[in-house]
């Protein structure tokens, strides 16, 4: 009779073994090494030898209701995807609910476990430990259960890699990773693509110059926020395990490869493995594949050898001054303690009997739990091999005999290398519900489903087609819990809580809904009285005579002649007092205007040496000016220039700053980007392409650095030569006058942040940190603090989400909620190439924007639900530009990034929200609340706005000039790159400033200005966001019309197809705006017709082998004709009945698995 059980490690395992001990009336004693329970999930700072590690940043990829012990959930309010630190908590309340904790004993390694001389007898077992202070103690126990895992010894193979011992940088494994900060600026290789290899590979590629990722087969790529926005895991139910062992494995992997594909195609990013899907447990990534479309990650085959600092690769490509290589390539498993004849060799793996018990023991009073692979978690999976070997030890299960043991090894072993990619390091993979099935039959908790059909129906189908969570091996059996049919039913209860931190009002339907059903209903009405007018003319009218009697007309007299006569004569008088007033305002607006053609502009000042001021300086070199360009920094790029420390009455940006569009999209018409550029570029790598195009087109030589333009006056003869003074400080701080015969600003509208602290009650008292986005530059300086975000604009949603990897907690508040996209589209290409074309332009234009806005929000929701993570704004999706980012979802899912809604004020160190919530200890609250779009230096008469802003004409032309010879660049708001479109300002600009294309008046321009307002008010009820938004085609193809650029559609559709095919259901990338008219680029054909090569180019850093070429065109008529020749033959060979009996043993197989599924022992 077992009576005292030794328990080696107090890990996840080992406490769950103490428990299942406990609950058997057992006497357990857990060793563990170390000060502290958790195992893998207690977090050091300094890996400690022979003990598991992890990194500071890991969060769990096992959603928590399906990680969470049976009969002990984890609290509503905790994160679907746990960090570690939340973990370890969980554990320490479990451990402290059943009272685990007094019997461990800490820092006591055991050393040795051997038989006792009368083990044929006893079954007995003498365990050596040593304290903290190296006294060694010898004890007797009736079993043991070994609890110590399998990430404690890292495989660190060298000798794969010739010339390691030339490496000149850093090596390490990743069980000795803790976090990015010494990969500051460096070049890195990982080794390894496993989960560990792409956390590491991402998180360091947050700060490293370049990270290489090395794989030597590749993987499949999963993320955690599936359908809805739901946990990944929750779809695992009994349902889908039946599909899957009822349809072929073939069919599965297609279609589950082809759902990830449809997501980031595999092959594409160079990710695509040789196993197929369900193979191999698949990695666990949701950053992954934006960092190797934004070229952060480059995936490169096996390393081949090192030389020095050079790592090479298998294609034969090469990586020089590598700084640091992180091998990521899992851990060996060993059981040190334990003698070497009690383990039974199987393949690669230790042959365990049900993955617990070495066959080869006379007395199954060894186990060892915990040690295995699975697509789920394994807390759930190591609880149920505790309950099994305890009933077991108790002498309640039977083991069979030693050699059907063995024999049932060897089969599990062949099914495994069967089913699986297996390795020396990884030869533990089992299938979760089978698994946990068929150890809870050994037991005799599995739920039985026809039983709970017939008893409890609402409870069968939460079992049946809901998630396969521990709390249904709770159910009956041994180890009833009664609290498991309630947490059955309140498990999505669970899921939602901790999404619900900022409430939404009451949901409202879909106007597109409805409408649709509107039109259904008026559809199926109009037929129905169209069938009856038709059969039975005489049954309507007589119908409405009834409901709708004839009622007396009465009869209006007409208007006396003499009063219509007197109306109509003032009508005309007023439309002729009208033309008699207009008509000189016309006569002297045209020759103004002619004024204006006459006078020859020369001289050009370009204000800013930004892209804007880049494209200025370029496109007016191309119309012969000569541009002067005033920069008052000492470089180039503007916004994308970052500086450590943010530089008055500049703009500037954080770190990390990615571009929103792609390559393709966001160049320069005639000078596309290289084609191994990533499509979305860091900013490092944007500014290198300012830089390329300065260079290529000898710009710099037209700007003057270090110097600031104080003023831009009205020379004193302004009306006649619509010439400009512009007065300068160089950087001898002496002042400067030019005389410039136009003027082009391109000083940009993110320099003056807007911090609307008067809004905010107590702001003076908080004793934190308030600053603007404009002053942040990275998350280092804020971790372990407690921060609140505040806006969600692009910059808020990409400072809350890198402060929420080292804050202690993030909180981002919000006024209205925001629609969120991601850079990718489908099969992971850049999102703005699908969606900006012309036919999707003229869709817009043509369909009710109310269906396209319910079927966008519709396809958005499906990716993750809006209003479920609190996200969903008042607005449609169309009415404002959403915010761009792909991280967002996944944080507020793991619990990192906490919403909220708008601050109502401070005091002390806490703030307050207007949901009555406040959060206490923030020690710094970051505006992301917009810029102030003030230029200081121009007349103060070009500002009529109600506000004190510029009012333009086009987003470009002040129309209170009497000359138009200054033209602002870039001050509007689109939904599409801006580089294109200030292009196009200037080239339209520089036209107007020689009289080549010419302004409506200002009366008209006025007009102008207030209908575009008016328009936009609708989206944007504030009229300073209003009055700034333009649409990208249309403005574009505003523009381009005004100076003859506009692609002719339909001369290319008969003169050259293929292109026209390409400009009008292609992106409408900038090179189409220089195929025809001034400023011609003869490359621009070559440039659209090549533009997803340039896409492709940046994925293509390791080579996937193609797959077979497969001909279903030409294969489906020769399958066809044979199967028809076989079913022939069969019926004239007169073997019916034999098909029909192995028809029905193919069916009894399948009737004996369900049998099995539904009924238990």
């Amino acid at each position: 009779m077992v009576q005292r059980v030794a328990v080696i490690g107090a890990g996840p395992s080992g406490l769950t073994s103490i428990k299942a001990c406990l609950d058997e009336g057992m006497q357990p004693t857990c060793f563990e090494s170390s000060d502290d329970m958790g195992g893998l999930w207690k977090f050091k700072e300094v890996s400690e030898p022979n003990r598991a590690s992890i990194y500071r940043s890991l969060t769990i990829n096992i959603w928590k209701e399906m990680m969470c012990y049976s009969d002990f959930p984890i609290p509503a309010d905790y994160p679907n995807y746990m960090h570690h630190s939340k973990i370890l908590k969980y554990f320490r309340m479990y451990a402290e609910h059943f009272k685990l904790l007094q019997c461990i004993r800490f820092q006591t390694s055991v050393k040795k476990v051997t038989q006792r001389p009368d083990f044929s007898r006893t079954g007995q077992w003498e365990v050596v430990t040593e304290d903290k202070d190296g006294l060694e103690e010898r004890h007797v126990f009736d079993a043991v259960i070994c609890c110590s895992g399998h990430f404690n010894y890292p495989n660190l193979p060298l000798k794969d890699f010739p010339g390691m011992e030339t490496f000149e940088g850093k090596y390490f494994h990743s069980w000795d990773y803790k976090g990015p900060e010494d990969m500051h600026g460096k070049r890195m290789v990982v080794i390894g693509i496993g989960n560990s290899g792409g956390d590491i590979a991402v998180e360091g590629s947050r700060v490293a110059e370049q990270v290489y990722l090395s794989t030597r087969s590749g993987a499949w790529v999963i993320r955690q926020v599936s359908d809805n926005g739901l946990p990944v895991d929750r779809f695992n139910t009994r349902f889908v395990h039946i599909m899957f062992k009822l349809l072929p494995m073939s069919f599965l992997n297609w279609l589950g490869e082809k759902k990830l594909n449809a997501m980031y195609d595999h092959a594409v990013y160079g990710l695509k493995p040789k196993h197929r899907l369900f193979s191999q447990i698949p990695v666990i990534n949701d950053d992954l594949p934006f960092k190797i479309l934004s070229g952060s990650v480059l995936v490169k085959p096996n390393v081949k050898e090192i030389r020095g600092s050079t790592v090479v690769f298998d294609d034969g490509s090469a990586v020089e001054n590598v700084d640091l290589i992180v091998f990521a390539t899992g851990y060996n498993y060993d059981f040190p303690y334990l003698p070497n004849d009690v383990m039974y060799k199987s393949g690669h793996r230790v042959g365990l009997y049900k993955h617990v018990f070495p066959p080869v023991l006379e007395h199954p009073t060894l186990a060892i739990v915990g040690f295995i692979h699975s697509d789920g978690a394994i807390m759930p999976q190591a609880e149920m091999q505790a309950r099994f070997v305890t009933r077991v030890f108790r002498g309640h299960k039977k083991l069979p005999s030693s050699p059907s043991m063995i024999k049932a090894v060897e089969k599990d072993t062949k099914n495994i290398e069967k089913n699986y990619v297996v390795s020396r390091l990884t030869p533990l993979q089992v299938d979760f519900v089978e698994y946990m099935d068929d150890l809870a039959k050994d037991i005799g908790v599995r739920p039985s489903l026809l039983w709970l059909f017939l008893t409890d129906f609402p409870l069968f189908c939460r079992v049946f087609w809901g998630p396969i969570t521990a709390y249904q091996y709770r159910l009956m059996g041994p180890g009833k819990w009664d609290g498991a049919r309630r947490a059955i039913f309140t498990q999505l209860d669970r899921m939602y809580q901790p999404l619900r931190t900022r409430k939404l009002g009451p949901h409202e339907s879909s106007w597109a809904g409805c409408l649709i059903k509107w039109s259904l209903m008026i559809v199926a009405g109009g037929s129905a009285v169209y069938y009856i007018q038709v059969h039975n003319p005489t049954i309507i009218p007589n119908l409405m005579s009834k409901l709708h009697p004839q009622t007396a007309r009465v009869k209006v007299p007409p208007l006396p002649y003499c009063l219509t006569a007197e109306i109509a004569n003032s009508s005309s008088f007023y439309r002729h007092s009208l033309q008699a007033v207009s008509q000189p305002v016309a006569a002297a607006q045209d020759s103004l205007t002619q004024l204006t053609a006459e006078v020859m502009v020369r001289r050009v000042a370009v204000v800013g040496a930004g892209s804007s001021g880049l494209a200025c300086i370029k496109v007016c070199l191309d119309e012969g000016l000569d541009p002067v360009c005033f920069e008052s920094s000492d470089d180039i790029g503007g916004l994308w220039k970052f500086k450590e420390s943010p530089e008055p009455a500049r703009s500037s940006i954080y770190r990390s700053l990615v571009a929103n569009t792609s390559k393709e999209m966001m160049c320069f018409s005639d000078y596309p980007m290289p084609d191994d550029y990533p499509n979305f570029m860091h900013n490092s790598q944007l500014l290198e392409y300012l830089r390329l195009y300065a260079e290529h087109f000898d710009l710099l030589q037209h700007i003057r650095f270090q110097t600031t333009v104080r003023a831009v006056k009205e020379r004193p003869d302004f009306s006649v030569s619509g010439q400009w003074d512009v007065v300068a400080i160089n950087k001898n701080n002496e002042e400067e006058k030019h005389i410039f015969d136009a003027v082009l600003v391109c000083s940009g509208h993110y320099t003056q942040p807007a911090v609307p602290l008067s809004e905010f009650q107590g702001h003076e008292s908080f004793s934190g940190r308030l600053l603007h986005s404009w002053e942040y530059k990275d998350a280092d300086s804020f971790r372990g603090e407690r921060v609140v975000i505040v806006g969600i604009g692009n910059s808020g949603g990409d400072v809350a989400v890198e402060m929420s990897r080292s804050a202690e907690k993030t909180f981002l508040s919000i006024r209205e909620g925001v629609w969120v996209i991601s850079r990718m589209a489908h099969n992971g290409l850049p999102l703005d190439m699908a969606l900006i074309s012309r036919f999707n332009s003229l869709l817009l234009r043509l369909l009710p924007k109310t269906l396209i806005n319910w079927a966008a929000e519709r396809a958005l929701n499906q990716k993750y639900d809006h209003r479920l993570y609190g996200l969903k704004p008042r607005h449609r999706l169309l009415d404002r530009k959403p915010l761009i980012n792909d991280d967002l979802p996944g944080r507020i899912l793991q619990g990192a990034l906490v919403l909220k809604p708008n601050i109502r004020g401070f005091k002390d160190s806490g703030v307050a929200f207007e949901d009555g919530t406040v959060e206490e200890n923030i020690n710094a609250v970051i505006f992301c609340t917009g810029y102030k779009g003030a230029f200081a230096f121009l007349p103060s008469a070009l500002s009529e706005g109600p506000h004190g802003e510029l009012t333009l004409y086009k987003r470009a032309f002040p129309p209170s000039l009497q000359r138009p010879t200054l033209a602002v660049m870039g001050l509007f708001q689109a939904k599409g790159p801006i580089l294109p479109i200030v292009e196009m300002q200037v080239r339209w600009a520089v036209k107007v400033f020689s009289g080549l294309t010419r302004l409506p008046s200002k009366q008209k321009m006025l007009e102008v200005i207030e209908t575009d307002k008016r328009l936009n008010m609708h989206s944007y009820p504030n009229p300073r966001q209003a009055v700034l938004q333009v649409d990208y085609i249309q403005y574009l193809d505003f523009m381009a019309k005004e100076i003859g650029v506009k692609p002719n559609l339909l001369r290319l559709l008969p003169t050259d197809p293929v292109l026209w095919a390409k400009i009008f259901f292609g992106p409408c990338t900038p090179y189409q705006y220089r195929l025809q008219g001034p400023g011609q680029w003869a490359g621009a054909r070559q440039a659209i017709l090549t533009q997803w090569e340039r896409v492709a180019k940046p994925f293509k850093t390791r080579v996937v082998p193609e797959p077979e070429a497969c001909r279903p065109a030409l294969c489906f008529p020769w399958l066809m004709a044979c199967a028809g020749t076989m079913v022939v033959a069969v019926l004239l060979s007169n073997k019916i009945f034999p098909l029909v009996q192995r028809v029905i043993q193919m069916l009894d197989g399948n009737n004996r698995f369900l049998q099995d599924l539904w009924f238990t022992d």
